[in-house]
């Protein structure tokens, strides 16, 4: 028996006259409850309430469960991991391979409009974070794609001088050198899969701009072969965010960094 005391005033209403009195006591038990010395049906005040307060009250296995949203940090992974590990194979000169063209829709589909949709539906789910990073990496991606598309003459514009298309391409990235170090730091208490991704990352973009202000190409086939790290970051935790006793025999649950909040 649960039981509340106060002072609380209820309205009896008896033809038009409306009697007020005050109720020291209640008591609960079951679906009676007991107002000093009057007993109510637990179901007739709450119709009484709802029909007086226009408040939609109903027994709790009445009321209707709250839908659950899909986590859409998965498709933004896939999208992110796919694209980077295949411009860093072409960036690490793998098996001779130095010209991305074939990979342009990927980068301005897959890695950009896919990611972009995916950040898009984090902030419906109240990621303000991934909503950040999945919507400036699509970003990315469709940059990046359109810089390498012809139609755009973004590289035939410095056919007269490849040393400033170097130094602009190093701006390019040099911005994305800060923006990965910025949210790198908001890493340090998820998991080690994130880390290691945004880390990498950040030392991919490191490298490939200075290997254009250089003009070093073993620096950028370093910044490559970074890029290939961090895509295999992301493979691990889209994979760890997926896999589950439901759906395989083999999960691997996410590994948490020092501090990780529990909630």
């Amino acid at each position: 028996m649960n039981k509340e005391s106060g002072s609380e005033h209820v309205y009896d209403q008896s033809s038009s006259n409306i009697e007020r009195t005050t109720i020291q006591d209640i008591t609960c038990d079951g679906d009676i409850i007991a107002m000093g010395s009057n007993l109510y049906r637990k179901s007739d005040l709450i119709k009484i309430l709802s029909e007086n307060n226009g408040l939609a009250y109903a027994p709790q296995h009445q009321q209707s469960t709250a839908r659950k949203l899909a986590n859409p940090v998965p498709l933004g992974l896939a999208s992110f991991s796919l694209s980077c590990l295949t411009l860093s194979l072409v960036n690490a000169n793998v098996r001779g391979v130095t010209e991305n063209k074939l990979l342009i829709s990927t980068f301005m589909f897959f890695g950009g409009a896919i990611e972009l949709f995916a950040g898009l539906l984090c902030f419906v789910t109240g990621d303000t974070y991934a909503m950040t990073v999945f919507s400036s990496f699509g970003g990315f991606w469709i940059s990046y794609g359109c810089i390498n598309t012809d139609q755009f003459h973004s590289i035939s514009a410095y056919a007269d001088d490849p040393v400033m298309l170097q130094n602009v391409t190093g701006f390019f990235l040099a911005g994305w050198v800060v923006f990965t170090f910025l949210v790198l730091m908001c890493t340090l208490k998820s998991t080690w899969g994130l880390f290691g991704l945004l880390f990498t990352l950040d030392l991919t973009f490191l490298f490939l701009c200075i290997g254009n202000f250089i003009g070093n190409n073993n620096v950028k086939m370093a910044g490559g072969y970074f890029g290939i790290i961090s895509s295999c970051c992301g493979w691990y935790s889209l994979y760890c965010m997926l896999a589950d006793s439901k759906n395989t025999y083999f999960p691997i649950p996410a590994t948490t960094m020092p501090n990780f909040p529990d909630a």
